[in-house]
């Protein structure tokens, strides 16, 4: 058995894994005083309760780790972690492997479609994130950025700025909160409303609406077609909260990568992750 656990801003999804799938899965409270030792104990308490044994315990955070030292969880708040002296405290006889949990996703949706052996997710959720599976495995980098594609310049029309400190990023047009940005820029009204909201006002006409996801699915279409002529790989897919929105999104961007992609990539097929949110804990369970 293996243990994937899938790091969010409120809530720990953990997944219990065996022979390339999901055989069971729980959650905690994201707490940021206790927040690893509350994953511990439970992964400890199911372990005893159910009577098994685990191989390896694998993470997907939502920030910057390499050597399962953590640099930052900024939307957990969180920062400078040793990941493996806490691991050591519990299960000190069992793997540790941890990455970023956009990597999961890729990583666990990939699985999940064994037929493909190349493949790229991009996360569409708070932010944008991503991840590249090549030859059946996960492609990490020199650095452990390959994949944060939320960062790549995506034009100069808006001068958002990121919250990385750069300015024009994917992330700030095509995000959850680049989405509700833009309604509210063309809508010159600064109304709560979130992203999904936005769709829904699409699907009833509302002119703004259609237009900011016009504005993002250009945007969407333009990275993939950018990550199609560099890695080449066989589908791509779209994750987190963003892509839930379905068939008014995916068409979208599936019409403006026709137009953006060169010859040789432009049947690439772009499909929603069918994992949706348990790609994360299936990948981060097999990070080793």
């Amino acid at each position: 058995m293996r243990i994937g656990v899938d790091v969010g801003g409120t809530t720990v999804k953990i997944g219990i894994v065996d022979d390339h799938k999901i055989i069971d899965y729980y959650s905690i409270k994201t707490n940021k005083d206790t927040l690893f030792d509350d994953i511990y104990n439970s992964i400890n308490e199911y372990v005893n309760k159910n009577n098994i044994s685990i191989d390896g315990i694998g993470f997907g955070l939502p920030g910057s780790v390499s050597n399962n030292y953590i640099k930052a969880l900024p939307n957990v708040g969180l920062y400078d972690i040793d990941l493996n002296k806490i691991h050591n405290k519990y299960f000190s006889n069992i793997k540790l492997y941890s990455t970023n949990d956009a990597n999961c996703a890729a990583l666990g949706e990939h699985i999940n479609n064994p037929k493909y052996h190349s493949s790229y997710l991009l996360t569409l959720g708070t932010g944008v994130g991503g991840g590249y599976v090549y030859n059946d495995k996960l492609v990490l980098g020199a650095t452990n950025n390959c994949g944060e594609v939320g960062h790549m310049f995506i034009g100069s029309d808006f001068n958002f700025k990121c919250t990385c400190g750069l300015t024009n990023c994917l992330e700030t047009i095509a995000s959850a909160t680049g989405i509700t940005r833009l309604y509210k820029l063309y809508s010159k009204n600064d109304i709560a409303i979130s992203a999904k909201e936005v769709f829904d006002k699409a699907r009833l006409n509302d002119s703004i609406a259609i237009k900011v996801i016009d504005i993002v699915s250009k945007a969407l279409a333009h990275a993939l077609a950018n990550i199609a002529v560099t890695c080449d790989v066989d589908i791509f897919y779209l994750a987190g909260g963003v892509s839930m929105a379905g068939d008014i999104l995916l068409n979208n961007v599936r019409k403006y990568y026709k137009e953006f992609a060169h010859y040789g990539v432009v049947n690439t097929p772009i499909e929603i992750s069918s994992l949706k949110e348990k790609a994360g804990m299936l990948g981060c369970a097999y990070l080793w």
